[in-house]
């Protein structure tokens, strides 16, 4: 042979022939002093009904339909009058309890165990435990015989044939490994590339998005020491309930503090805010796809009104009002109080065709 199996996996081989070779027979034994071979057709007929429940209840699967007979567990879990172990059938039964039927949950749990073992080997002290406890269990169901051909299993010298069939398990590992590996690289560059596509429909710019992510940590930073006031609950519940939301005030009542708190507890409920200064960013940067929330400070000038500012504005208002109209947008803005009334005008158009 080319190469020499170690000790682990010699326990992987011996385990794998114990589980796979002889506790389905001492299964069958039982199943046998159940379901007698003589009158199993009239046994199984009798139970038909129960048996298309199983099926419908996705207990039975289509195969085992099919071929029935090789579907000893769940006949015996479900035709018999067996008692099931204390825990269920799908926990390991402690070492006091040996009935039938926790002896059938011992064999299960174990093959269950083989079957996620990727590596195809088994250190000396899980395998003389489980050993002990499988081989219990088969012999408690398939009597005497069995166990000794159990203990026979546990000492022989594995002869060529096992020890090839080893190495093709092993290399099917390894294959299987491989190609998990290569299904999780493929995960994530799908993942990377679905990040990558998600940015190119992003209709903010790269950099105005990380610059808008900035603003954000200031944000959040001295949202920390805010204290909820009435006024701030009061905008929070009227940009829900409307398209548009002007927070006028005076100078130095925190109109500023209000509008950002706001904007974030807007954030947490999955709009994207984008605070904006010209107003043809709310027609570049809607999308339809996603719910926006487009923030504007010192709407009309930071201490008197700017004509130019508002002049600005005017080309833009019926494209505004039909995005806003789609029901996915909404614009809250902070001014100073001003006695101008064209100001008023603009603020008023706005509005009143946004909602």
């Amino acid at each position: 042979m080319a190469s020499r199996l170690s000790q682990e996996e010699e326990n992987y081989v011996r385990m794998s022939l114990l589980l796979i070779g002889i506790s389905p027979r001492a299964a069958r034994v039982l199943f046998d002093r159940e379901f007698s071979p003589t009158c199993l057709d009239s046994s199984l007929k009798k139970e038909y009904k129960t048996l298309r429940d199983l099926q419908k209840k996705r207990i039975i699967n289509q195969s085992q339909w099919n071929l029935l007979f090789p579907i000893v567990h769940v006949l015996l879990r479900n035709l018999t009058n067996l008692n099931p172990p204390y825990g269920g059938y799908d926990i390991l039964p402690p070492l006091s309890e040996v009935t039938p039927s926790s002896d059938l949950a011992r064999i299960k749990y174990y093959r269950n165990i083989l079957a996620h073992l990727d590596e195809g080997r088994i250190d000396n002290s899980m395998f003389n435990k489980e050993w002990d406890d499988i081989t219990g269990a088969v012999g408690r169901l398939g009597g005497q015989s069995m166990k000794q051909e159990c203990d026979n299993l546990k000492t022989k010298i594995l002869d060529q044939t096992n020890q090839e069939i080893m190495l093709d398990i092993k290399r099917s590992n390894d294959e299987i490994r491989e190609l998990k590996q290569s299904v999780d690289s493929l995960k994530t560059a799908n993942a990377d590339l679905t990040e990558e596509v998600e940015k190119l429909k992003d209709t903010v710019p790269w950099n105005i998005r990380a610059q808008i992510g900035e603003d954000f940590v200031e944000w959040k930073d001295n949202d920390k020491i805010f204290i909820p006031t009435r006024a701030a609950k009061h905008v929070l519940k009227c940009i829900k309930e409307n398209s548009t939301v002007t927070i006028t005030a005076s100078s130095g009542v925190g109109k500023t503090v209000i509008l950002r708190h706001v904007a974030l507890q807007m954030s947490a409920e999955g709009y994207d805010v984008l605070p904006v200064i010209d107003p043809c960013d709310i027609v570049k940067f809607y999308n339809p796809n996603k719910k926006t929330l487009f923030v504007i400070d010192d709407l009309c000038g930071n201490y008197s009104l700017n004509q130019t500012d508002m002049k600005v504005w005017e080309p833009f208002i019926e494209q505004i009002t039909k995005i806003l109209l789609k029901n996915n947008a909404k614009i809250i803005v902070a001014c100073r109080l001003q006695q101008d009334k064209k100001e008023v005008n603009l603020k008023v158009k706005i509005k009143e065709r946004g909602d």
